[in-house]
């Protein structure tokens, strides 16, 4: 938003230096973004006068001018510009004349012909971006007066960035009225008087607004006799400090009393208006329109549009359509100020790629209530300005204007709040600056009512906020921060969140986030079959954030991709967030840990160059999430194959709890791979937070210290392929040897010595007795008992060396 001081001053009154002015806009919560001056002294620059015009001998498109600028003897220049003609008064700059750019102008030769000076257009004097033609001068002027005599002095303009939350201050006065509260002053509201004539407005048009809830109000004016040309000199300077082009006074009007009020407004020519009606509807699939930036553009049913009876006539709230606007020869005006729905306007923008001065203020929200007194601002400035005659009346659909926002609060939780002693007094003082209202005040707490142009004011902390931005932020001491004990609160979700957090860091793993929205393309690369199940936005902010997530592994793995794109060869990365999918039709939130892995993460320094196999790297991964689920006192854990899109076929293992499936892990699938040149493996792996944390505060039983020496002897079984470990533990459980302590998985082998089909696994098992010392001959028997088991019930045989 940018905002010319001086007609800023319009609505209030303040003393202060520009720096002054733009610390306490920023302070305020109106942060300054840059500060410019728009024109100069012009030193030099004169007004200049074309006496005679002769083609240039050597290029078609320029011609010879001769200027009288009150010297003595008039001058000749070369212009190119197409506006340029005999009589025509424009700013003259002689030689030796310096521009507000800093470049002196010298006595120069173009195309063979001298050059004594400069014509100048608008951009060349820093007065705009306009290069179209001269800036053209009154014709009263005399030649040789001074340029900043005629156009005035140099212009101040602040530029403020304002948030999202405070649509309210994209208009002069809604700055002003911020202004007025941090000098104490009076907000100034421009007065003026409307006379209309004895012509009804009903007979001139009709509305009507298909669904309210996409435009809640919409008003129609009528004005007749305009008399379409150039706004006032004054109205130009201030649209084009702004950053808008002047185009007549009609639209001008409209424009301006955008930037005053912050309400956007349309000018339709009244002749085009097909029956005298407006309906405002949603586009049919496929209708087409031109809008005033030239361009044909196809609409969808979901956008709104303000259509006549018919045809499409505008996009509502975003561009004017090139069928009805405001042509030289315009007499009668059709005088739209509308509320829209700021969903429906902010995906008609996106969709279409349209970006406007209107649709970045309807996006964000504007006030209903002052819908019509924008629109009589407008009319008022159109018959003094136009010439125009106001027709009796307003068409409105405003049926019932929109309930204030009531607030309870506390007077004392706002001074806890804000951690500085802050009167009830002042803060009334300063709710009443604000135009908030109070109601059922008894000391201790009260309701604030919201004025209707404060759409950011819903709870408490708002009103804290506003306390504490105009009572000055840097008046708040520094203080240091209080704990307290809250009787009965239960925060142990919290603290078993942060046990998780240390574990997984203790466990060598970095923490990553990401955001909740992602896109189709990305989910396509794990599962193409599932969109069915997927929840999509109705009115996304962008294509790439257009879908709420299903899995955290799409977007672990895309974190590993940015990583080694960047050359990070090795990487362990977790995230903690939420998924959301459909359960019977109905959506359902649920928070999981996605835990991935690349590179030769578990290898010593010394190993790290060679190549890692997929079996390492998910053996790796299991490691890693059964020493996890130890870490958080989960025991009865068990692992089951399970095929899923996106991981390799064969690669992939549900994790199971006492039974109950808490997750999945495997090795991603290629062509989520490829997506990043991931030419090495990936193991990643996802599980329910909820399982996770369900026994971490569990107390562990302690061990007794073992008092007697253990055995250990080991055994390699040669057995088919697709024998699982899983089916061998299983066995092991239910011979259940004697004095067996625990056994393990040390080796799986297949290649020379080994029969195809089959493979060797080897495992370690450790003895100890708790009463006595165990003697080789009694493990030897116990061992060869299990041995013997293993081999009947697999069919295996013991491998040998």
């Amino acid at each position: 938003m940018k905002v010319s001081v001086s007609w800023l001053k319009e609505y209030v009154d303040f003393e202060d230096t520009i720096k002054g002015l733009s610390d306490k806009l920023t302070f305020a919560g109106l942060e300054v973004e840059a500060i410019e001056m728009i024109g100069s002294d012009f030193p030099g620059v004169v007004v200049g006068e074309i006496t005679n015009i002769e083609p240039h001998p050597g290029a078609d498109k320029l011609r010879m001018c001769t200027v009288e600028y009150g010297a003595e003897e008039a001058i000749r220049v070369v212009c190119g510009a197409p506006n340029v003609e005999v009589g025509g008064k424009y700013p003259f700059a002689p030689v030796g004349t310096t521009l507000p750019g800093g470049f002196t102008l010298k006595k120069a030769k173009i195309r063979g012909e001298v050059s004594m000076g400069m014509l100048c257009a608008k951009d060349e004097l820093e007065l705009g971006e306009d290069h179209s033609g001269l800036l053209v001068l009154d014709a009263g002027l005399k030649p040789g007066t001074p340029f900043v005599d005629v156009w005035g002095a140099p212009e101040t303009v602040i530029e403020l960035e304002i948030t999202p939350n405070r649509p309210d201050c994209l208009s002069m006065i809604g700055v002003a009225r911020e202004m007025a509260v941090l000098y104490g002053s009076e907000l100034k509201l421009p007065a003026f008087e409307i006379s209309e004539i004895d012509d009804d407005v009903s007979a001139e048009i009709s509305v009507i607004v298909e669904d309210a809830s996409t435009c809640p109000r919409y008003t129609a004016r009528v004005l007749k006799d305009a008399k379409i040309g150039p706004s006032p000199k004054w109205m130009q300077q201030r649209l084009e400090a702004a950053g808008i082009r002047p185009i007549s006074n009609v639209v001008d009007i409209t424009n301006y009393v955008m930037l005053e009020t912050g309400h956007p407004l349309h000018a339709f020519d009244h002749a085009l208006v097909a029956s005298g009606q407006i309906r405002v509807r949603t586009a049919n699939p496929g209708e087409k329109m031109h809008t005033l930036d030239g361009v044909e553009r196809e609409l969808t049913d979901e956008m709104l549009v303000i259509a006549d009876a018919e045809k499409a006539s505008a996009i509502a709230g975003v561009m004017g359509g090139s069928n009805s606007e405001i042509k030289a020869d315009t007499t009668t005006i059709m005088l739209e100020a509308a509320a829209f729905k700021t969903a429906s306007i902010r995906h008609t923008a996106k969709q279409l790629g349209l970006s406007t001065d209107s649709s970045y203020r309807f996006q964000r929200g504007i006030n209903t209530d002052s819908v019509e007194w924008a629109s009589r601002r407008a009319a008022a400035l159109m018959c003094e300005f136009a010439g125009a005659k106001l027709c009796k009346g307003v068409v409105d659909t405003y049926s019932q204007a929109k309930p204030l926002v009531r607030i309870p609060f506390s007077w004392k939780h706002i001074v806890l709040m804000i951690g500085t002693e802050i009167s009830i007094e002042r803060m009334k003082q300063i709710f009443q600056a604000l135009e908030i209202g109070i109601e059922e005040d008894t000391g201790e707490t009260a309701v604030a009512v919201a004025p209707s142009f404060r759409l950011d004011l819903e709870r408490e902390v708002d009103l804290v906020e506003e306390i504490a931005r105009i009572h000055g932020v840097d008046n708040i001491p520094a203080k240091t921060p209080l704990a307290k004990v809250i009787p009965d609160a239960d925060d142990s979700r919290e603290r078993s969140i942060s046990n998780l957090r240390n574990h997984l860091q203790g466990l060598g793993v970095s923490e990553i986030m990401n955001y909740t929205l992602v896109n189709h393309l990305l989910l396509d690369l794990f599962n193409k079959e599932d969109r069915e199940g997927r929840e999509e936005l109705p009115h996304p902010i962008s294509v790439d954030q257009s879908v709420m997530r299903i899995s955290l592994i799409p977007q672990l793995v895309e974190s590993l991709g940015r990583n080694h794109s960047r050359q990070i060869n090795e990487a362990c990365f977790y995230e903690l967030g939420r998924v959301f999918n459909r359960v019977d039709g109905t959506p359902v939130q649920t928070e999981m840990v996605s835990l991935g892995m690349m590179g030769p993460v578990g290898r010593s320094k010394l190993e790290k160059r060679a190549p890692v196999p997929d079996e390492e790297i998910f053996v790796w991964l299991k490691g890693l999430v059964e020493q996890l689920l130890t870490t958080q006192n989960i025991d009865s854990v068990s692992f089951e194959a399970n095929d899923r899109p996106d991981f390799e076929a064969g690669k992939a293992l549900s994790v199971l709890v006492d039974g109950e499936t808490i997750g999945c892990m495997g090795l991603v699938n290629k062509t989520a791979r490829n997506e990043w040149r991931l030419t090495g493996p990936i193991a990643a792996a996802e599980l329910k937070l909820d399982a996770l944390l369900k026994n971490v505060f569990a107390i562990s039983r302690v061990k007794d210290l073992a008092q007697f020496p253990s055995m250990s002897r080991d055994i390699a079984l040669v057995l088919n392929e697709s024998v699982k470990h899983e089916e061998v533990i299983q066995l092991i459980e239910k011979a259940n040897p004697k004095n067996l302590e625990c056994f393990g998985l040390f080796d799986v082998y297949q290649g020379k010595g080994i029969e195809k089909g089959r493979k060797s696994l080897a495992y370690t098992f450790v003895y100890r007795s708790t009463t006595q010392t165990l003697t080789d001959k009694k493990v030897n028997k116990t061992h060869q008992k299990l041995s013997d088991f293993l081999c009947k019930q697999l069919g295996a045989s013991l491998r040998e060396g």
